[in-house]
């Protein structure tokens, strides 16, 4: 019986190590590279130690406070580092037709019968 709870227990722990390591690619790209593995390892040591001190309601509380840094760090993170090339372009082109439009101002008020 003991041994059944036993392999029981490892499925939990193997399943709760593969999602929360295909949860790092919500990570920013450089967080996760750098330090991927290291978060893995500290979460195994996590669940592995929320099981033996408190059983199952301790492992999902670590499952679930995972789950809130994925809503709360990740995502965001991922989110900003995705806009901020966006953003750039956005403003660089703004810029260029705002310029555009000042130089056409100038040309057409320094030299008005230029343009005809």
């Amino acid at each position: 019986m003991m041994r059944a709870s036993g392999g029981l227990v490892s499925a939990v722990l193997e399943i709760c190590h593969t999602v929360y390591e295909r949860s790092l690619v919500f990570y920013p790209s450089d967080l996760h590279r750098d330090f991927g593995a290291e978060m893995l390892e500290v979460f195994d040591e996590q669940t592995s130690q929320a099981y033996c001190q408190r059983g199952f309601p301790g492992l999902l509380r670590v499952c679930f406070g995972a789950m809130r840094e994925l809503v709360t760090v990740a995502l965001p993170g991922r989110l900003a580092q995705r806009m901020l090339p966006i953003f750039a372009a956005t403003a660089v082109l703004t810029l260029m037709v705002w310029f555009a439009g000042y130089v056409g101002y100038v040309m057409e008020t320094a030299c008005g019968s230029c343009g005809q």
